[in-house]
């Protein structure tokens, strides 16, 4: 693998990896939390989608809380300590790399990411977006200064693109160049306009041109087993939930037939 990649190598020792996610339902403290099944339904339902994951051959797990809506910019602490311990807890069952995500709040994450020993984690690093939760303004400065305060620290994945609207008149091109630059990503990440959404490939090259073969492009979201042909080469890496879920809601279970079929072809296209 090239020199420049070895943030991937050290995570999956193979080019293009791929990476499902075990989205978490509603946690406590949150609007659609429920009560009555508590943490181990949290955890059951969490566990099997990881075991269904890890069956069809994904490389590794992306945990987020995405059950959480309304998204806050500022979690609780409850939150993030609750996410430990899930994430510990299945994470441990199997041998494999991971990253966290902690929706919306990239404090939470890199605290989270430090505490369970993630692989990396998929946080918005800089510039200014436009969002349903609100203003997006993180703080390249800070955030990386936090992170550096932790030995090991896990890997940021700086989402570029995706469930928000960019201020400003910034092509994805500078972002991704400026997060590169100056927020020192160790990758980049695009998304669609929402979670299950096909990224523009306009966009998807402009961030392989900022990144001009240094820094890894990960596909955030929209692969599916039907535009994995079109997509596959446009990624140095994948994170896929919403085609892996039955009916294709990002809300439902991992479909173990659909993540199995997706890994079929993507190791095929692999070699």
């Amino acid at each position: 693998m090239s020199e420049t990649f070895k943030v991937l190598e050290k995570i999956v020792p193979h080019k293009k990896p791929v990476f499902g996610m075990v989205h978490f339902p509603a946690l406590p403290g949150t609007p659609m939390y429920e009560a009555a099944g508590g943490l181990k339904k949290i955890r059951d339902i969490a566990f099997r989608d990881a075991d269904s994951l890890a069956e069809a051959g994904f490389d590794g797990f992306m945990f987020s809380n995405e059950g959480d809506r309304p998204y806050l910019s500022d979690v609780s602490k409850y939150t993030v300590a609750v996410m430990a311990r899930l994430v510990s807890d299945i994470a441990g069952q199997f041998n494999k790399p991971f990253g966290v995500s902690v929706l919306a709040d990239p404090v939470a994450a890199i605290s989270l990411g430090a505490a369970v020993e993630s692989n990396f984690v998929r946080i918005f690093l800089s510039w200014v977006f436009a969002s349903d939760w609100g203003l997006v303004t993180p703080n390249a400065g800070a955030l990386q200064r936090y992170r550096a305060e932790f030995n090991p620290a896990p890997a940021v994945f700086a989402n570029v693109s995706g469930h928000t609207a960019p201020l400003g008149d910034r092509s994805i091109y500078d972002i991704a160049r400026g997060a590169i630059k100056f927020g020192l990503a160790d990758a980049v990440c695009l998304a669609g306009s929402t979670a299950g959404s096909e990224i523009d490939t306009n966009e998807i090259q402009q961030a392989r041109d900022a990144a001009a073969g240094k820094t890894p492009v990960v596909i955030g979201t929209g692969t599916c087993l039907e535009n994995l042909d079109k997509m596959f080469p446009l990624g140095d890496a994948f994170i896929v939930g919403t085609s892996l879920k039955v009916d294709g809601d990002t809300f439902n279970p991992i479909d173990p037939a659909r993540a199995s079929a997706f890994m079929k072809k993507f190791k095929a296209l692999r070699g």
